[in-house]
């Protein structure tokens, strides 16, 4: 049994301060055997975790890409997808040879898919069943149900801005075969979610660090121009 969070993100988002050694001693620490780093619609940070990784620590490189409607985890990709309609979005994941994942596509606290459902369950390739992030577990629940009605793949993923969250969902894998090719197959027996959500002061924290990020920015941007009179 071989375990992945399969939603990182670093200080190469915005939202969060997570340097890469910080996640991958994180991840070593929770027992995990593989993450994805999965910025906002940046690959960066990829390099610079698996710099920092050892070697059985698995490093996807990943993207949680803005669609228009919720976010999708496009894993695999050399080049991150641009944000558009979810359709083009994981045509634009496949034509790659990459793995497109709803992320957390439920959640009515955040971004949320409430159209062209079925067919873009006939694209996808897995539902994240299981975000830490998600305040209301009937929203990973009704995840859940999605993935179930329509035979796809249940991931999980931390959707960690921080390292302490790291690991507090993850997905679970049996066999030996690499994890994209158990989902690009579409086996739904040997993967498995753990984890929880109703984490809510972690949000609070990610709104402190926006706002910091903000307000240091705006000084940094203050001073350039008063240096440059």
């Amino acid at each position: 049994m071989r375990k992945y969070d399969l939603q990182v993100h670093t200080d190469a988002s915005p939202c969060s301060n997570a340097t890469p050694q910080a996640v991958v001693e994180a991840a070593v620490d929770r027992g995990l055997d593989g993450i994805a780093v999965t910025n906002h619609d940046t690959l960066a940070g990829v390099d610079a975790v698996r710099t920092a990784a050892p070697l059985e620590l698995t490093v996807i490189p990943g993207v949680e890409v803005t669609t228009s409607q919720g976010h999708l985890l496009a894993l695999g990709v050399e080049t991150p997808p641009a944000p558009d309609d979810p359709l083009s979005v994981i045509e634009h994941v496949h034509e790659q040879g990459g793995v497109a994942i709803l992320s957390h596509p439920f959640d009515r606290l955040r971004e949320e898919y409430t159209t062209d459902l079925d067919a873009i369950a006939d694209a996808v390739d897995a539902v994240e069943v299981s975000n830490s992030r998600c305040l209301l577990s009937r929203d990973n629940d009704r995840a859940q149900t999605f993935a179930q009605t329509h035979g796809l793949p249940a991931t999980g993923g931390s959707d960690a801005h921080f390292p302490m969250e790291i690991g507090r969902a993850h997905t679970v894998i049996d066999g030996n075969r690499p994890l994209l090719d158990v989902l690009r197959d579409g086996s739904t027996t040997a993967l498995s979610s753990r984890g929880h959500g109703g984490y809510v002061s972690g949000h609070i924290a990610t709104k402190l660090h926006q706002l910091r990020v903000s307000v240091d920015r705006t000084i940094g941007f203050a001073a350039h121009r008063e240096h440059e009179r």
